[in-house]
């Protein structure tokens, strides 16, 4: 007699593309790899009523996933998304379509937590609110950014609202041909260099929790590199405009801060204290896409902006 499938599940439109194995891995998150792997092993898992040799077997729309064993529980993405709650902040959003979400995070704000109000929290939230986000009915894909900001950082931050979107962007977000980050940042002293490049490398300070700026290569250190173009001078302050070349960690913190520059209020970098401890003058003011191909070429020489009016 033939066994019978514990656990019956449908590909949808999101979960296209990804292997079987990455897709089992989000479906049952509290589930051991050793016992993901024993599945595979002792063909424990089909597709179409066929067993699934090979772990990286792309899924397709449709696909009809028949799992073997009565002690697999299906993470609940319900329980994942934090529920509408009345102390979120209101989600300031600045564009958005249906493929992409941009919004405005706020100075100490964190992008993801799962004991504080997050942006990924809010953004969801908006989403549900929406009617455009059912986490229960995603299975194995949930609303996700697509690169992030420092929690004192202000600014742009962009979200993928389906998988195809954000498949795609996660391959060109750190190609600049691609999408292109600019910043404005108030930074301490008087530079008299109108634009200029600086480049060095960057480590890990596990100690003091931050990174390290150096012109010296080291093993562990990544090259970065950033534009910057003087906007105004003021009494004792420079605005600068940040265009990233490379993207790291604290890349424009640690860069101003050996340049004896730090960002205005970013204590960790350096600079004195004027305000709140949960901000700094650091604003992620422009995205811009360029070279985008499929279905999002539409947004190519689109560029979106945070007034300097708001900020300044």
């Amino acid at each position: 007699m033939e066994q019978k499938a514990v656990i019956t599940l449908t590909v949808k439109a999101n979960d296209v593309n990804q292997t079987i194995f990455n897709f089992i891995k989000k479906m049952f998150q509290i589930t051991p790899l050793s016992v993901i792997y024993k599945l595979f092993r002792n063909k424990k898992i089909k597709v179409n009523n066929k067993v699934v040799k090979k772990r990286n077997y792309k899924l397709q729309l449709g696909d009809q996933i028949l799992i073997f064993d009565k002690n697999l529980v299906v993470t609940e993405r319900q329980q994942q998304t934090t529920i509408l709650d009345a102390k979120l902040l209101p989600l300031q959003v600045v564009y958005e379509d249906e493929n992409i979400l941009v919004v405005d995070k706020p100075h100490g704000v964190e992008m993801h937590s799962n004991f504080h109000v997050s942006l990924d929290a809010m953004v969801r939230n908006y989403l549900m609110q929406k009617q455009e986000y059912h986490p229960q009915d995603k299975q194995s894909f949930v609303i996700s950014h697509v690169h992030r900001l420092d929690k004192l950082t202000r600014g742009l931050v962009l979200y993928a609202k389906n998988k195809i979107t954000l498949d795609l962007l996660l391959t060109k977000i750190n190609q600049k041909e691609y999408i292109e980050k600019k910043y404005l940042a108030k930074c301490e002293g008087i530079i008299s260099e109108d634009d200029f490049i600086l480049t060095g490398y960057l480590c890990k300070d596990e100690p003091n929790q931050k990174m390290g700026f150096t012109k010296i290569s080291q093993p562990i250190a990544k090259a970065v590199s950033t534009h910057f173009i003087v906007q105004e001078r003021l009494a004792n302050a420079t605005w600068l405009e940040g265009t990233l070349i490379t993207g790291r960690k604290h890349q424009i913190r640690a860069s101003l801060s050996y340049f004896h520059h730090p960002v205005v209020n970013d204590v960790k970098y350096g600079a004195k204290q004027i305000t709140k401890a949960y901000m700094i003058a650091l604003y992620a003011t422009t995205l811009s896409f360029h070279n985008l191909p499929d279905h999002l070429a539409y947004l190519n020489e689109k560029v979106i902006k945070i007034s300097e009016n708001i900020i300044k």
